[in-house]
């Protein structure tokens, strides 16, 4: 079992630094599985436990690392897939935020403990030498009998998808709305026009953004909506640390909803927030 990767441009460190940051603000535990060309994280997997929502990121390997190896266990097994603490991680891998940074490489080892290695050749302001900035993240290797726990989430089939140009005002609002009422209900029709309502004993407050892009329409559906607990909708924005602004929001009626950032083309940060009973 073997697992290398090496970052080398700093824009992709910093991408790659705010998706596990995000992550880290959501769960104090994470899923990584490792496959040989996309890299997966999971956090919230189980939602019977958890006020916070079901998030995944998705990275093609070609993106971030030029260099990148990944061996089973054995031929006949597609992945590695580790459990660690996702404060641990976005710890080790903060140093990318700073400037210097050479390159970065994720290395799997046995040390005294299963680990992942975060290898950082930072250079100094004081010396013209890099020198190597190691972080060891301890982590629990799953045995292939229990995979099944631990699958990529699927993206739900969505009636409507919209995009917003900007997503800043709709995580205020959503952090506002949350005092407001302990659901929200979201809902998108055929003009571009999403409505994000909250309702109490005394008043219901309804936010309309209008003129946004379809992104997709699934069969004559006109309209789709669908409620959702207001504190995970408010866990997911407030965590975002990605720079990226533009948010697709897809909406599976009565069921869940789907938010996606597209950080690059094949970097893309996923969540789930199932509907909740009115």
């Amino acid at each position: 079992m073997k697992f290398r990767a090496l970052m080398q441009d700093s824009l992709y460190m910093r991408e790659f630094q705010a998706i596990v940051a995000t992550l880290a603000k959501l769960a104090r535990d994470c899923v990584m599985i490792l496959g040989s060309r996309q890299m997966h994280f999971i956090v919230n997997e189980d939602q019977s436990s958890t006020a916070s929502p079901l998030v995944w990121a998705s990275i093609a390997a070609e993106e971030y690392f030029p260099e990148y190896r990944m061996e089973a266990a054995r031929p006949d097994q597609e992945y590695i897939v580790l459990s660690m603490s996702s404060a641990s991680l976005g710890r080790a891998l903060s140093v990318l935020r700073t400037g210097g940074v050479n390159n970065c490489k994720l290395k799997l080892q046995r040390i005294q403990f299963p680990c992942i290695s975060v290898i950082a050749s930072v250079l100094l302001s004081t010396s013209t030498e890099a020198r190597e900035v190691v972080h060891d993240v301890p982590v629990t290797i799953i045995p292939a009998s229990d995979w099944s726990a631990y699958v990529v989430p699927k993206v739900p089939n969505s009636q409507l998808i919209l995009s917003l140009p900007t997503l800043r005002l709709l995580r205020s609002l959503i952090d506002k709305l949350k005092n407001v009422s302990p659901s929200l209900e979201f809902q998108v029709n055929f003009d571009g026009e999403l409505n994000v309502i909250a309702t109490s004993e005394m008043s219901t407050v309804t936010s309309r953004f209008q003129k946004l892009l379809i992104r997709s329409l699934s069969g004559s559906q006109q309209e789709a909506s669908c409620s959702v607990d207001s504190r995970k909708a408010s866990a997911f924005f407030g965590a975002l640390q990605v720079a990226n602004d533009e948010l697709t929001i897809g909406i599976d009626r009565d069921h869940s909803i789907h938010l996606q950032i597209d950080v690059r083309q094949d970097v893309v940060l996923h969540s789930i927030l199932p509907a909740v009973c009115i």
